[in-house]
């Protein structure tokens, strides 16, 4: 059987199918890849110490994370304002 590539940034590799979803889209980037430069606002970037333009998602209750996703029915998130809470 041919490793499954699960990572585009570092190549990373697994031997099989795990459960996870880069089992059928490998991810950008993982936590064994070295700093990169971010896309949108070019800072420095890592899975450990993501740049100011990520929205982190476990610090935001799950009702906001709900709206988030569902407010253009899009993947386009932007993050909510404290007036729209």
């Amino acid at each position: 059987m041919t490793d499954l590539l699960c990572c585009k940034g570092c190549g990373t590799t697994k031997p099989g199918p795990t459960g996870d979803p880069t089992d059928l889209f490998p991810s950008e980037h993982c936590g064994d890849c070295p700093p990169w430069r971010c896309d949108g606002c070019e800072q420095m970037c890592s899975m450990a110490a993501p740049c100011d333009c990520w929205l982190r998602l476990d610090a935001i209750p799950l009702a906001d994370v709900k709206a988030l996703f569902a407010q253009d029915g899009t993947f386009n998130i932007t993050p909510i304002s404290e007036e729209e809470r």
